[in-house]
């Protein structure tokens, strides 16, 4: 077979073009320490890469949301906790408030000291991470509760169902007094008192006929109609009909918790729905949480302390008891969560190094072999190079 010059050099020039090519490809990957720089390298390999990739990011989110559920959570523990040694402290008031062994001046300077512990709980129950509310639900961006008034019995002559609503402003607790017997809303004035200063002095007023609504200085009262109410007559043994407007806490969250996903179609309640433990007053219904309710047993006792009232002092004091208890029940709720959520992202974080292992062993270079395989096209890079350039120098003057 007759070989020609010009086959020399195109068979040169594509083994010179084959060597620089592997050299090229070898320096690529020595550069960037990987096997696979890009789908052409492995196609199979590149597959599996993206899918590990793609997993492992899916995980990285779950394992940020269960960065910030430990957070949110362990910001609520410690709320718990510092609320329950608020209530521990508003329990020993209490104890000393219901013995009825001190005198008027020294219940109200207490009644003081528990709307401390009132604003206290105010501050804890509308903690927040960043500028979500961990205790209004899945309602994030408000506080969960605000400040209204509420009424209070001092006995049995009327109940929370006579009264449709409180509103406006008070100073301190209001006594309130019916000074005739008769219905509200009927066809005759009822004349009525209320006392700004726990009973000491007292301000006289008239309910209009067929008018249901009590003016108290600031504030309104507004009394269901036909209500029955009665003038007191200690002679006859019958009680007065009157009640106490007082400072009320009224719950503005959501009924239920935000959810997070932590894995793969698993969610975690991240926040607290605050009317559960520290209950206070439905906005909508405006009736009281039902019991144990944290905020209405120390409003009530700061308003029983205002007035006097010790057999009412004990009364919250034993609902404060039961307020605590269910309180401490919502801090082991919320502590159980925080662990789960911890276990969770060490779980995932395990996963993610085994992942990032499984990457490494498909796409990284074998440093030492590639070293190795680098030399040695390098090598044949050179002697190829060397060949050509004594094949392309020839000619047949090489030989006359």
């Amino acid at each position: 077979m007759r070989i020609s010059t010009s086959q020399i050099y195109a068979s040169t020039l594509s083994q010179l073009n084959s060597s620089l090519t592997d050299v090229m490809e070898l320096n690529t990957m020595n550069t960037t320490q990987k096997r696979i720089n890009s789908p052409s390298d492995d196609p199979a390999g590149m597959g599996l890469t993206m899918e590990l990739r793609a997993y492992d990011s899916s995980l990285s989110g779950y394992v940020e949301n269960c960065s910030v559920a430990s957070s949110m959570l362990s910001l609520q523990d410690e709320e718990f906790m510092l609320a329950s040694e608020q209530i521990t402290a508003a329990l020993e008031l209490a104890e000393q408030g219901s013995t009825g062994t001190y005198e008027f001046d020294q219940l109200v300077l207490m009644a003081e000291e528990a709307a401390g512990y009132v604003d206290s709980l105010f501050n804890i129950a509308n903690t927040k991470y960043g500028e979500d509310s961990v205790f209004a639900g899945d309602d994030l961006g408000d506080d969960a509760y605000e400040y209204g008034l509420g009424v209070s019995m001092t006995n049995d002559t009327l109940s929370n169902g006579n009264f449709t609503s409180v509103t406006g402003e008070i100073d301190s607790t209001l006594s309130v007094r019916f000074d005739e017997t008769g219905t509200v809303g009927g066809t005759d004035d009822l004349d009525y008192s209320y006392s700004t200063d726990g009973g000491q002095t007292w301000t006289s007023a008239v309910l209009a006929a067929g008018d249901t609504t009590l003016v108290i200085d600031d504030c309104e009262v507004e009394m269901l109609s036909g209500t029955a109410v009665t003038e007191e007559d200690e002679a006859n043994g019958v009680e007065g009909s009157e009640f106490l407007i007082r400072t009320a806490v009224y719950y503005t969250g959501s009924d239920k918790d935000m959810d997070l996903y932590v894995a793969e179609n698993t969610e975690m309640d991240v926040t607290t729905v605050g009317s559960e433990y520290f209950g206070g007053i439905d906005p909508v219904t405006g009736e009281a949480y039902e019991e144990p309710n944290l905020f209405e047993s120390l409003c009530e006792l700061e308003a029983y302390l205002a007035v006097g009232d010790a057999d009412g002092v004990a009364d919250a004091l034993e609902e404060l008891r039961e307020a605590q208890t269910n309180l401490e029940a919502g801090n082991a709720n919320v502590g159980a969560r925080e662990n789960r959520a911890s276990y969770m992202q060490q779980s995932q974080g395990l996963v993610q190094e085994v992942l990032a292992s499984s990457i490494s062993m498909e796409e990284d270079a074998n440093a030492t072999q590639l070293a190795i395989e680098l030399e040695q096209a390098n090598y044949v890079y050179e002697a190829v190079i060397s060949s050509t350039a004594k094949i392309i120098d020839m000619s047949l003057l090489n030989y006359i």
